[in-house]
């Protein structure tokens, strides 16, 4: 079960992907690799990555090391396989 989206959400995704096409494409296949039935809040996990995302987008310093940081956590939570955790890990410093 992957990571539930609100219309608005997706709506900021779709922003997300037009203003940076490969931020965005990794936002949206780290939702759907997720397995939101590991944790008790899947939308707290949503609201992570989503504010993380912005940040990177905003340059902010940290904010790759932050996304990071969550995907290792989210591996540790079994909502990850450690072979998504490394892919999208790599993805993310490719972003920066």
């Amino acid at each position: 079960m992957s990571l539930p989206i609100t219309a608005r959400q997706m709506t900021a995704l779709r922003a997300l992907q037009r203003k940076n096409p490969d931020l965005g494409e990794l936002a949206v296949a780290i939702a759907q690799a997720f397995d939101a039935s590991r944790v008790e809040n899947p939308e707290l996990a949503r609201l992570i990555l989503e504010k993380t995302c912005r940040r990177m987008v905003a340059q902010e310093p940290g904010s790759q090391e932050a996304m990071i940081q969550h995907l290792v956590t989210f591996g540790k939570l079994n909502c990850l396989t450690p072979a998504q955790v490394n892919d999208f890990t790599e993805r993310v410093r490719r972003h920066g």
